[in-house]
């Protein structure tokens, strides 16, 4: 079995694919309870995001594949969900409701997504569906998991914050 064939499997997706989703689920609703208790509205504005496309992405996934057999519409409807989530994030930041450079940093992480998405299906019904198999079985997988780790950079910058405050704090009592 080639590489490509193996990266197309169900055997592929079952081990790998559906692990890292679920990951990524489980990580995003934690980073919510994380940010409630934190009370940090702009981070959980954003864990909230992500929480709600994963829930509209698995309520819609098995709908999409089953009334989209020539594979068109399925990469159309993920590339605008793609968009949408890049738009909301793009305008949370001008509105000072996300953090500015969480919010950059996410639409640099999603842009390759929609990217994708259109390539993918330009690629099955061009050309002949061998080069973006491989970009689409590795890229977004990677896209998605780091879209939730940008969850916890809020968290990330808190614990770097409060470690430096306690390192000045630590020698301003040595000096005095």
């Amino acid at each position: 079995m080639s590489l490509g064939e193996y990266l197309d499997s169900a055997e592929f997706a079952l081990k790998y694919l559906n692990a890292i989703l679920e990951v990524s689920y489980i990580l995003a609703f934690i980073s919510v309870f994380i940010y409630i208790l934190n009370k940090d509205k702009m981070a959980l504005r954003y864990s909230c995001l992500c929480s709600a496309f994963y829930i509209i992405g698995f309520f819609t996934f098995h709908p999409l594949i089953e009334h989209d057999p020539d594979r068109v519409y399925r990469y159309i409807v993920w590339a605008l969900n793609d968009i949408i989530f890049i738009a909301i994030v793009a305008y949370w930041a001008l509105r000072d409701k996300m953090y500015m450079w969480q919010s950059i940093m996410v639409q640099l992480v999603v842009l390759p997504a929609p990217l994708l998405q259109l390539f993918r299906l330009v690629d099955i019904h061009l050309m002949d569906a061998s080069y973006s198999a491989y970009f689409y079985r590795t890229v977004l997988p990677i896209v998605n998991f780091m879209t939730v780790m940008l969850c916890f950079a809020p968290l990330v910058m808190y614990f770097g914050k409060r470690a430096k405050q306690l390192t000045w704090l630590q020698g301003k009592e040595k000096e005095g």
